[in-house]
């Protein structure tokens, strides 16, 4: 949970100042296998976790108006 408020808010501040910032796939796999196990596939972990918590649109998926992570303990 951390990292997803560390990477997207850290987007969100990035682009308030005109910087593009784009998270590494490597940072968002784990946060979206975590945090969103019904997240959509065929798409970029990073453009995924974007589009998880509502800052992006998916070809064929809508921007999110509303998002909540899963943070319930799951077995492996």
């Amino acid at each position: 949970m951390g990292v997803l408020e560390l990477v997207v808010h850290g987007r969100d501040i990035a682009q308030a100042v005109g910087v593009e910032y784009t998270p590494s796939d490597a940072l968002a796999a784990p946060v979206v296998e975590r945090l969103f196990p019904d997240a959509p596939v065929g798409h970029s972990p990073a453009e995924t976790l974007l589009w998880c918590t509502g800052r992006t649109g998916l070809p064929g998926l809508p921007r999110r108006g509303a998002w909540r992570w899963d943070g319930r303990v799951r077995q492996s």
